[in-house]
């Protein structure tokens, strides 16, 4: 019978993960396409400061816990060892998810319950890493989301199991806290262990670590009743904040400068009064959807296009909660139980977000309390319905079995009868693994679209990658109305959306500013060379009612033809490529000459020659922590009406300048404090007593 479930997931898995590793390229959803002359831009560390983001003009990294992972894993196996991208993205993403997530999900469950059967291990492991909010989200190409989710039980377990160390080093506040005894130094280095995994969650995703520590603090305080105040104190120092601060610790370098400087570059993002409408326009799941783990996109993935709720569904949590009609005489275990049925029902209730019942609760939490702010779209809690029913769900199926296995005990005479009671535990177990399938069905036959689409990069745009790439100097292009997913950017091509850049709804307003008065100057300004507007081969740009509309791309070819300062190029196939005349360089003066060099993306060095007092300009996106460095001065920007850097040059002269970031530096401390905490928690662990 385990041989026969065994066969069933693992033929399942197979073909529903086959896309990744079968194509040449995973393409697809929010999964970016890295063009190979591109990646060799990275470094070990990601910049303070890059010029593709915000929209081509530069930015803060948004995720820059994330691209530090990125980066690391280019620099090392991509740059160094030479390893092609293809191979490197399918084992530290895609493969990464896939293991971390059946190994996982079985920690955890074992954790719960120490003797769990092989066949339990590959139902946890199904359950978790195949479910309709998992794949949606892998499937969407939502890679950080779902490497922090597939660390998930990790952090939940080694959270668990630390709560039970501290409880087991002894109950004397004073000598525990100075780890006398063995039991309290293991207590100690596997905090030290926990705070890294929750660490390494927090570098994919600080959202869903955010969501785990919901679960652990929901844990933790069913671990605390009727406990005196010193074990209270010694729980919360060893289980929340010594592993909290290895965490913020070793993301020094992202978080020193969010404290120095007191903003984010998600900052607008986070606004409760601005996001609370978002808050509600988000909450597309219904309560009787959340609770049967069904995710309100499935199977389609089409953002608004919510589905109807399935009723082959609701089996689910009926299946997951009927763990609490098998209680057992093991008062841990039990204990453990009511905790998951506890944490799926309110997983349940916070991912319908502002939707019955109680909707109003919800709303109120997102505007008072710290962090949930960041949960603009609440399906993110689905997180914590997924970690109960991995737990619950092997208990059930565990204990309906046995119970059948009672009340149909095996017979030999029953067996050579053909009687079907005898066969009445296999067939339950049978029949609850095809359930599980036939749930995601969509998924073995090959229905997923994004990721789990097989896709081929158009000719066409490698041509334009050759053409862009062997330019030398600064340039951006203007993508009308946006980027395609193949679009070609570099830290010297960074590339700019039209609708964004024009505040803009439809091709036809930004043709109507591009025929205006000053645009070629504007855009020249910005040191635009070439609008382009995209081959949209997987009708994701020009669309309508959700299809492809090739009036749409012919009609804004057509319009940007009437536009008489551009030139449209030949030789990009179905790409329309029009040139603008004298883009300015990255840096340039209204009076003078100007060599220049990149040093980094968030430093530059300048040999300048002026004639007369001027403005050096520079064609980033304003930000006030840009500095210029001259004759031992430190000069700040000013903004220009394009929105770009302006430093003032007061007398005529030669000079050597530097111009950086100066935000840079606090980022590079952080490193230095990551390493360092890094360095000093290996050697504690290493040397520590035994």
């Amino acid at each position: 019978m385990v041989k026969l479930t065994s066969f069933f997931i693992f033929i399942a898995s197979v073909i529903i993960f086959r896309p990744w590793f079968a194509a040449r390229e995973v393409i697809g959803g929010d999964w970016p396409y890295f063009f190979s002359s591109f990646l060799k831009e990275f470094t070990l560390f990601p910049p303070s400061w890059a010029p593709y983001q915000g929209n081509g003009f530069g930015g803060e990294f948004v995720s820059y816990h994330l691209d530090s992972y990125l980066y690391l894993v280019v620099y090392l196996f991509v740059n160094v060892l030479n390893i092609p991208w293809e191979i490197v993205h399918k084992v530290f993403f895609f493969g990464f998810y896939i293991a971390s997530s059946i190994l996982s999900s079985i920690y955890l469950l074992t954790t719960v319950l120490p003797t769990a059967k092989i066949w339990q291990k590959i139902i946890v492991s199904f359950v978790f890493t195949i479910n309709t909010y998992i794949l949606m989200v892998v499937g969407g190409g939502q890679m950080g989301v779902a490497l922090a989710y597939s660390i998930a039980p990790l952090v939940l377990a080694s959270f668990m199991k630390l709560v039970n160390l501290i409880n087991s080093s002894g109950s004397s506040f004073p000598p525990a806290l100075a780890f006398p005894t063995i039991s309290g130094w293991r207590a100690g280095k596997f905090t030290i262990v926990t705070g890294l995994i929750l660490a390494l969650q927090v570098m994919f995703d600080p959202r869903i670590a955010y969501l785990s520590m919901i679960a652990v603090g929901i844990y933790l305080a069913s671990q605390i009743i009727k406990k005196n105040i010193l074990n209270i104190l010694r729980l919360m120092l060893y289980v929340l904040v010594i592993p909290m601060g290895i965490a913020i610790l070793l993301h020094a370098s992202w978080i020193l400068p969010l404290v120095a400087f007191q903003s984010s570059p998600v900052g607008g993002i986070i606004s409760r009064q601005s996001s609370l409408g978002a808050f509600e326009f988000f909450s597309f799941a219904s309560f009787s959807q959340s609770l049967s783990l069904l995710h309100p996109n499935w199977p389609e993935n089409i953002f608004g296009k919510i589905g109807f709720m399935q009723p082959e569904f609701l089996m689910l949590p009926i299946l997951a909660y009927a763990s609490l009609l098998f209680v057992r005489k093991n008062k841990i275990i039990d204990g453990k139980i009511l905790f998951f049925v506890l944490l799926g029902i309110i997983g349940a209730f916070l991912a319908k977000g502002a939707n019955p019942p109680f909707g109003g609760i919800n709303m109120w939490m997102f505007m008072h309390i710290p962090g949930f702010t960041f949960f603009r779209d609440p399906t993110k809690f689905y997180l914590l319905i997924v970690l109960s029913y991995s737990v619950l769900i092997p208990c059930s199926i565990h204990s309906i079995y046995d119970w059948l296995k009672l009340k149909f005990p095996p017979s030999p005479r029953l067996r050579r009868a053909g009687k079907i009671q005898n066969f009445l535990p296999n067939l339950f177990l049978i029949f609850t693994i095809l359930y599980l399938l036939f749930l995601i069905q969509p998924a073995l036959f090959g229905q997923l679209g994004g990721t789990f689409k097989e896709h081929k990069i158009p000719r066409e745009y490698i041509e334009l990658k050759d053409f862009l790439n062997n330019q030398s100097g600064f340039f951006r292009t203007l993508w009308i109305p946006r980027q395609q997913r193949f679009t070609y950017y570099s830290n010297t091509h960074p590339s700019v959306e039209g609708l964004s850049l024009f505040k803009a709804t439809s091709s036809a307003e930004v043709i109507t500013y591009l025929n205006g008065k000053n645009s070629q100057n504007y855009l020249s300004d910005l040191s635009i060379k070439y609008l382009i507007v995209p081959y949209d081969e997987f009708g994701e740009i020009f669309v309508n009612d959700r299809k492809y509309d090739e009036k749409q791309y012919q009609y804004t070819i057509d319009k940007l033809k009437t536009v008489s300062w551009l030139k449209r190029l030949n030789g990009f196939g179905k790409i329309a490529v029009f040139e603008i005349p004298n883009p300015k360089d990255h840096f340039w003066v209204k009076d003078g000459d100007i060599e220049y060099k990149m040093l980094s993306p968030d430093r530059y060095s300048l040999k300048i020659s002026t004639h007369t007092s001027t403005f050096l300009l520079f064609s980033e996106a304003y930000s006030p922590h840009w500095a210029m460095k001259i004759e031992n001065r430190f000069i700040t920007p000013e903004k220009t009406n394009s929105g770009i850097n302006s430093f003032k040059i007061a007398k005529v002269g030669n000079y050597d300048i530097e111009v950086y970031f100066s935000k840079e530096i606090y980022y590079r401390s952080g490193w230095a404090i990551s390493i360092l905490a890094l360095f000093l928690l290996s050697t504690f662990f290493i040397y520590g007593k035994k």
